[in-house]
């Protein structure tokens, strides 16, 4: 198992995630939601991204997140989508960000 998932350790994305899971708490905000996908998919990439929907043969390589921080953020900036649809893509944005070692994308 990689020791690394882009620029982060394994261990910190799933500290990560339990933090964003922890402080959830039973009401999960439409864009923590986003999040928690990205950061599940990304511990364990079984059955399709968060955004683009692909299946992966194995671990996302760094091509592979970047691609999803892209959708996401095309998602995000869209206004012609729904408001949950786009929050949901800002918190996979934000989280794909992170977990690639990107400044943090302006809200």
């Amino acid at each position: 198992m990689e020791t690394f998932i882009a620029v982060r350790p394994r261990a910190q994305v799933a500290a990560s995630a339990d933090e964003l899971a922890r402080r959830c708490a039973g009401a999960v905000a439409v864009a923590d939601a986003g999040g928690l996908a990205v950061y599940r998919w990304a511990l364990d990439p079984v059955g399709p991204a968060p955004v683009t929907g692909r299946v992966l043969d194995g671990p996302p390589a760094d091509v592979d997140l970047a691609v999803e921080e892209r959708a996401a953020i095309e998602l995000w900036r869209d206004r012609d989508r729904p408001g949950p649809e786009r929050a949901r893509a800002e918190g996979a944005a934000h989280a794909l960000g992170w977990i690639l070692g990107f400044a943090p994308i302006c809200r």
